[in-house]
């Protein structure tokens, strides 16, 4: 059963919106991609992040829910873990796995 870790990110009160964005680009990501058993990666900005309480989305899917502990267990899961603390507010970022996807609609 492949699962996925979303992430609903906060920035800190010291990181402007733009800041965060660009820092999650620039800096976080290349961290994120080496994690163990990473099989995919996604991010988006809403569209008016004051309104959604949120500055960025993230995805990212494992092989199985063991394989993501793992992973976040891991010495480069501690460091990225370590990095989004240090401009994010962790307290209000949101980390929700989730398993089992189902589509509803696709179009052709």
């Amino acid at each position: 059963m492949t699962c996925k870790m979303v992430i609903l990110a906060v920035r800190d009160d010291d990181t402007s919106h733009d800041e965060c964005i660009e820092y999650m680009h620039e800096e976080h990501a290349p961290l994120v991609n080496d994690l163990p058993g990473l099989q995919r990666y996604t991010s988006s900005v809403p569209t008016d992040p004051e309104k959604a309480g949120y500055d960025y989305v993230a995805q990212l899917w494992f092989e199985s829910p063991g394989a993501m502990n793992e992973s976040f267990g891991s010495e480069t899961g501690q460091d990225v873990q370590a990095d989004a603390a240090s401009f994010l507010d962790m307290d209000a970022t949101k980390m929700i796995p989730a398993a089992d996807e189902t589509v509803h609609f696709e179009a052709e």
